[in-house]
């Protein structure tokens, strides 16, 4: 769990400290699609491979997937849990009139959002 924690501080720190996008495409916007209802978007630990996926999940499934990946014992597997986490942070502050990269994917407030070229 130490290790859990100390990637996701620091991948947080980076995040946090990280210029804004440099490449944002002045004609991009986002594209918001919303969840179902009782599902919110979340970003989820990938379980075959390095890397996160963004879905309409619950709160609920999502730890499930960090606990079936922490108990694993799988360092890629934890790796995926601390990005997930902090993506899921970045995306606090993130809005629909938020510069963006196309096709990039954020959670915007409780829903999907993908960066689309105008």
């Amino acid at each position: 769990m130490g290790r859990i924690l100390a990637a996701l501080a620091l991948t947080s720190s980076f995040l946090m400290l990280s210029a804004p996008l440099a490449d944002a495409a002045e004609d991009a916007h986002w594209q918001v699609t919303p969840c179902p209802s009782g599902s919110k978007a979340l970003w989820l630990p990938r379980v075959d491979k390095f890397g996160t996926e963004l879905s309409c999940s619950t709160d609920e499934a999502r730890a499930a997937a960090v606990k079936a990946a922490v108990d694993s014992g799988s360092p890629t597997r934890m790796m995926n849990v601390a990005i997930a986490f902090a993506q899921q942070l970045s995306d606090k502050s993130l809005t629909a009139q938020s510069p963006c990269v196309p096709g990039a994917k954020g959670a915007i407030g409780d829903a999907l959002g993908t960066c689309v070229a105008a």
